[in-house]
Protein backbone atom coordinates (compact mmCIF):
# COMPACT_ATOMS: atom_id res chain seq x y z
CA UNK A 1 0.00 0.00 0.00
CA UNK A 2 1.20 3.49 -0.32
CA UNK A 3 1.66 5.90 2.36
CA UNK A 4 -1.42 6.93 4.13
CA UNK A 5 -0.66 10.57 4.67
CA UNK A 6 -2.90 12.70 2.51
CA UNK A 7 0.18 15.25 1.87
CA UNK A 8 3.59 15.19 2.24
CA UNK A 9 5.24 18.83 1.72
CA UNK A 10 8.84 18.20 2.57
CA UNK A 11 9.78 21.84 2.21
CA UNK A 12 9.52 24.04 6.18
CA UNK A 13 8.12 27.05 4.65
CA UNK A 14 6.08 25.37 1.62
CA UNK A 15 2.95 25.40 3.76
CA UNK A 16 3.23 28.94 4.13
CA UNK A 17 3.62 30.26 0.43
CA UNK A 18 0.98 27.85 -0.54
CA UNK A 19 -1.47 28.99 2.12
CA UNK A 20 -0.43 33.26 0.76
CA UNK A 21 -1.10 31.64 -2.60
CA UNK A 22 -4.10 29.86 -2.55
CA UNK A 23 -5.52 32.63 0.37
CA UNK A 24 -5.55 34.60 -2.93
CA UNK A 25 -2.18 36.27 -3.82
CA UNK A 26 -1.05 36.33 -7.39
CA UNK A 27 0.45 33.43 -8.74
CA UNK A 28 2.60 34.97 -11.10
CA UNK A 29 3.71 37.66 -8.11
CA UNK A 30 7.66 37.80 -7.63
CA UNK A 31 8.53 36.39 -4.49
CA UNK A 32 11.23 38.58 -3.15
CA UNK A 33 9.42 42.06 -4.23
CA UNK A 34 5.83 41.71 -2.85
CA UNK A 35 6.40 43.28 0.54
CA UNK A 36 2.63 42.53 1.16
CA UNK A 37 3.33 38.81 0.60
CA UNK A 38 6.65 38.40 2.58
CA UNK A 39 5.22 39.88 5.72
CA UNK A 40 2.65 37.47 4.79
CA UNK A 41 4.52 34.66 5.00
CA UNK A 42 6.39 36.14 8.03
CA UNK A 43 3.24 35.93 10.01
CA UNK A 44 2.52 32.07 8.72
CA UNK A 45 5.68 31.42 9.89
CA UNK A 46 5.32 32.96 13.26
CA UNK A 47 2.40 31.25 13.58
CA UNK A 48 3.77 27.30 12.64
CA UNK A 49 6.95 28.27 15.15
CA UNK A 50 3.86 29.08 17.83
CA UNK A 51 2.30 25.79 17.09
CA UNK A 52 5.67 23.93 17.34
CA UNK A 53 6.89 25.82 20.76
CA UNK A 54 3.57 23.98 21.71
CA UNK A 55 4.07 20.66 20.89
CA UNK A 56 4.92 18.42 24.68
CA UNK A 57 1.37 20.08 25.65
CA UNK A 58 -0.59 16.99 24.57
CA UNK A 59 2.05 14.66 25.85
CA UNK A 60 2.07 16.61 29.22
CA UNK A 61 -1.22 16.33 29.45
CA UNK A 62 -1.21 12.73 29.17
CA UNK A 63 1.95 12.10 31.99
CA UNK A 64 -0.71 13.77 34.03
CA UNK A 65 -3.60 11.30 33.22
CA UNK A 66 -2.91 8.74 31.18
CA UNK A 67 -6.31 7.85 30.75
CA UNK A 68 -7.01 11.20 29.06
CA UNK A 69 -8.93 10.27 25.55
CA UNK A 70 -8.63 13.95 24.41
CA UNK A 71 -5.00 14.30 25.36
CA UNK A 72 -4.13 10.63 23.51
CA UNK A 73 -5.91 11.59 20.23
CA UNK A 74 -3.94 14.58 19.76
CA UNK A 75 -1.15 12.83 20.63
CA UNK A 76 -1.51 10.08 17.76
CA UNK A 77 -2.87 13.38 15.56
CA UNK A 78 0.26 14.53 16.42
CA UNK A 79 2.91 12.29 15.06
CA UNK A 80 0.86 12.32 11.95
CA UNK A 81 1.06 15.94 11.28
CA UNK A 82 4.79 15.65 12.42
CA UNK A 83 5.83 12.61 10.05
CA UNK A 84 3.26 14.02 6.88
CA UNK A 85 3.85 17.92 7.26
CA UNK A 86 6.71 18.88 9.07
CA UNK A 87 9.15 18.32 6.38
CA UNK A 88 11.75 15.16 5.92
CA UNK A 89 13.32 13.28 8.82
CA UNK A 90 16.17 10.66 9.30
CA UNK A 91 14.42 7.37 7.98
CA UNK A 92 14.98 5.45 11.37
CA UNK A 93 13.71 8.33 13.13
CA UNK A 94 10.63 8.13 11.35
CA UNK A 95 10.19 4.46 11.99
CA UNK A 96 10.59 4.98 15.91
CA UNK A 97 8.00 7.82 14.68
CA UNK A 98 5.43 5.63 13.33
CA UNK A 99 6.26 2.50 15.95
CA UNK A 100 5.85 5.26 18.95
CA UNK A 101 2.27 6.04 17.17
CA UNK A 102 1.04 2.54 16.56
CA UNK A 103 2.24 1.83 20.36
CA UNK A 104 0.35 4.60 21.33
CA UNK A 105 -2.67 3.64 19.16
CA UNK A 106 -3.06 0.18 20.27
CA UNK A 107 -3.15 1.28 23.90
CA UNK A 108 -5.55 4.06 23.47
CA UNK A 109 -7.58 1.37 22.20
CA UNK A 110 -7.56 -1.22 24.88
CA UNK A 111 -8.70 2.00 27.44
CA UNK A 112 -11.15 3.08 24.85
CA UNK A 113 -12.76 -0.63 24.68
CA UNK A 114 -12.85 -0.78 28.33
CA UNK A 115 -15.28 2.60 28.33
CA UNK A 116 -17.22 1.16 24.86
CA UNK A 117 -18.08 -2.53 25.63
CA UNK A 118 -15.72 -3.33 22.39
CA UNK A 119 -14.80 -6.57 22.55
CA UNK A 120 -13.45 -9.09 20.00
CA UNK A 121 -13.79 -6.02 17.10
CA UNK A 122 -17.77 -5.78 18.55
CA UNK A 123 -19.01 -2.63 19.87
CA UNK A 124 -21.40 -1.08 21.94
CA UNK A 125 -22.80 1.26 19.93
CA UNK A 126 -24.77 3.40 22.28
CA UNK A 127 -21.84 3.29 24.97
CA UNK A 128 -19.39 4.29 22.40
CA UNK A 129 -21.41 6.71 21.19
CA UNK A 130 -21.85 8.63 24.94
CA UNK A 131 -17.70 8.55 24.80
CA UNK A 132 -17.27 12.09 22.87
CA UNK A 133 -13.90 11.37 21.04
CA UNK A 134 -14.70 7.63 20.90
CA UNK A 135 -15.56 7.58 17.11
CA UNK A 136 -12.36 10.17 16.29
CA UNK A 137 -10.22 8.61 18.57
CA UNK A 138 -10.95 4.83 16.59
CA UNK A 139 -10.20 7.39 13.51
CA UNK A 140 -7.12 7.86 13.94
CA UNK A 141 -5.82 4.33 15.62
CA UNK A 142 -6.57 2.81 12.32
CA UNK A 143 -4.49 6.13 10.54
CA UNK A 144 -1.82 5.04 13.12
CA UNK A 145 -2.02 1.59 12.20
CA UNK A 146 -2.48 2.07 8.25
CA UNK A 147 0.95 4.59 8.47
CA UNK A 148 3.03 1.79 10.63
CA UNK A 149 1.96 -0.53 7.83
CA UNK A 150 2.94 1.08 5.06
CA UNK A 151 6.91 1.02 6.93
CA UNK A 152 6.83 -2.26 8.39
CA UNK A 153 5.16 -4.31 5.32
CA UNK A 154 6.32 -7.79 6.15
CA UNK A 155 5.56 -7.44 10.16
CA UNK A 156 2.09 -5.99 9.33
CA UNK A 157 1.04 -8.69 6.88
CA UNK A 158 1.73 -11.29 9.99
CA UNK A 159 0.83 -9.28 12.83
CA UNK A 160 -2.76 -8.78 11.30
CA UNK A 161 -2.25 -5.09 10.59
CA UNK A 162 -4.87 -5.09 7.73
CA UNK A 163 -7.75 -6.90 9.46
CA UNK A 164 -6.68 -4.29 12.74
CA UNK A 165 -7.36 -0.75 10.47
CA UNK A 166 -10.61 -2.56 8.61
CA UNK A 167 -11.86 -3.87 12.29
CA UNK A 168 -10.86 -0.37 14.03
CA UNK A 169 -12.67 1.81 10.81
CA UNK A 170 -15.90 -0.57 10.49
CA UNK A 171 -16.15 0.61 14.26
CA UNK A 172 -15.75 3.99 13.25
CA UNK A 173 -18.75 4.01 10.81
CA UNK A 174 -20.96 1.97 13.65
CA UNK A 175 -20.56 5.08 15.76
CA UNK A 176 -20.19 7.73 13.54
CA UNK A 177 -19.52 7.93 9.63
CA UNK A 178 -19.09 11.06 9.50
CA UNK A 179 -16.09 11.24 11.40
CA UNK A 180 -13.13 12.97 9.81
CA UNK A 181 -15.20 13.99 6.38
CA UNK A 182 -15.87 9.95 6.38
CA UNK A 183 -12.56 9.11 6.99
CA UNK A 184 -13.28 5.62 7.61
CA UNK A 185 -14.82 4.84 4.39
CA UNK A 186 -11.22 6.31 2.85
CA UNK A 187 -9.20 3.87 4.76
CA UNK A 188 -11.81 1.12 3.88
CA UNK A 189 -11.62 1.83 0.42
CA UNK A 190 -8.12 1.87 0.31
CA UNK A 191 -7.49 -1.07 2.56
CA UNK A 192 -9.56 -3.27 -0.07
CA UNK A 193 -8.35 -1.33 -3.06
CA UNK A 194 -4.59 -1.51 -2.66
CA UNK A 195 -3.97 -4.32 0.25
CA UNK A 196 -2.33 -7.26 -1.21
CA UNK A 197 -4.26 -10.42 -1.00
CA UNK A 198 -2.37 -12.92 0.85
CA UNK A 199 -3.55 -16.34 0.97
CA UNK A 200 -4.22 -17.39 5.12
CA UNK A 201 -3.68 -13.68 5.91
CA UNK A 202 -6.11 -11.04 3.66
CA UNK A 203 -7.94 -13.47 1.38
CA UNK A 204 -11.14 -11.15 2.86
CA UNK A 205 -9.77 -8.03 0.82
CA UNK A 206 -11.65 -7.22 -2.05
CA UNK A 207 -11.55 -4.72 -4.88
CA UNK A 208 -15.74 -4.94 -5.17
CA UNK A 209 -15.45 -3.26 -1.74
CA UNK A 210 -12.81 -1.07 -2.04
CA UNK A 211 -14.73 0.94 -4.87
CA UNK A 212 -18.50 0.63 -2.76
CA UNK A 213 -16.62 1.79 0.42
CA UNK A 214 -14.80 4.72 -1.57
CA UNK A 215 -18.75 5.97 -3.12
CA UNK A 216 -20.27 5.68 -0.59
CA UNK A 217 -17.80 7.72 1.27
CA UNK A 218 -18.05 10.31 -0.80
CA UNK A 219 -21.87 10.14 -1.64
CA UNK A 220 -21.23 11.35 2.29
CA UNK A 221 -18.53 14.11 2.23
CA UNK A 222 -18.71 15.06 -1.49
CA UNK A 223 -16.47 18.22 -0.63
CA UNK A 224 -13.76 15.90 0.25
CA UNK A 225 -11.47 15.94 -2.85
CA UNK A 226 -9.25 13.21 -1.17
CA UNK A 227 -12.56 10.72 -1.43
CA UNK A 228 -12.95 11.84 -5.14
CA UNK A 229 -8.95 11.46 -5.91
CA UNK A 230 -8.96 7.96 -4.60
CA UNK A 231 -11.97 7.12 -6.07
CA UNK A 232 -10.62 8.35 -9.92
CA UNK A 233 -7.79 6.16 -8.77
CA UNK A 234 -9.29 2.87 -7.63
CA UNK A 235 -11.48 2.69 -10.85
CA UNK A 236 -8.45 3.43 -13.04
CA UNK A 237 -6.37 0.36 -11.36
CA UNK A 238 -9.58 -2.14 -11.16
CA UNK A 239 -12.11 -1.07 -13.47
CA UNK A 240 -11.17 0.43 -16.93
CA UNK A 241 -14.50 0.24 -17.91
CA UNK A 242 -14.57 3.56 -15.76
CA UNK A 243 -11.83 5.09 -17.67
CA UNK A 244 -14.15 8.03 -18.34
CA UNK A 245 -15.77 8.51 -15.03
CA UNK A 246 -12.37 8.30 -13.51
CA UNK A 247 -11.56 10.74 -15.87
CA UNK A 248 -14.20 13.39 -15.10
CA UNK A 249 -13.54 12.57 -11.18
CA UNK A 250 -9.74 13.38 -11.88
CA UNK A 251 -11.03 16.76 -13.14
CA UNK A 252 -13.39 17.42 -10.47
CA UNK A 253 -10.73 17.21 -8.20
CA UNK A 254 -8.40 19.21 -9.85
CA UNK A 255 -10.21 22.44 -10.14
CA UNK A 256 -11.79 21.90 -7.32
CA UNK A 257 -10.54 25.07 -4.77
CA UNK A 258 -9.13 24.39 -1.70
CA UNK A 259 -11.43 24.34 1.09
CA UNK A 260 -9.11 27.16 4.15
CA UNK A 261 -9.49 24.50 6.37
CA UNK A 262 -7.69 21.76 4.44
CA UNK A 263 -5.36 24.50 2.52
CA UNK A 264 -2.35 22.11 1.61
CA UNK A 265 -4.45 18.55 1.24
CA UNK A 266 -7.16 20.02 -0.76
CA UNK A 267 -4.20 21.47 -2.62
CA UNK A 268 -1.91 18.11 -2.69
CA UNK A 269 -4.93 16.25 -3.85
CA UNK A 270 -5.53 18.81 -6.53
CA UNK A 271 -1.76 18.68 -7.94
CA UNK A 272 -2.03 14.77 -7.59
CA UNK A 273 -5.40 15.07 -9.66
CA UNK A 274 -3.94 16.92 -12.67
CA UNK A 275 -0.70 14.90 -13.04
CA UNK A 276 -2.61 11.90 -12.96
CA UNK A 277 -4.95 13.73 -15.91
CA UNK A 278 -1.72 14.50 -17.73
CA UNK A 279 -0.34 11.00 -17.99
CA UNK A 280 -3.74 9.26 -19.11
CA UNK A 281 -3.73 11.37 -22.36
Amino acid sequence: MRAWVPARYNHPVLGALLTILLAGAPRDAPASGDESAVAAAAEALAAGDAHYVRRGENARALALDPRFLEARLRLMRAFFFRTGFCGPMDPSDEIRMYDEAKKLAEETVALLDADTGRRKAKVQVEAARAVAPAAETYLWAAVSWGQWAVYHRLAAAWQAAPKRIRDLAETVLLIDPATGQAGAYILLGRLHSEAPRIPMLTLWISRAKGLAYLREGLARAPDNPALVYFLADALLTWDPSKREEARALLQRCAVTKPRPEYLVEDAHYAEEAAARLAALR
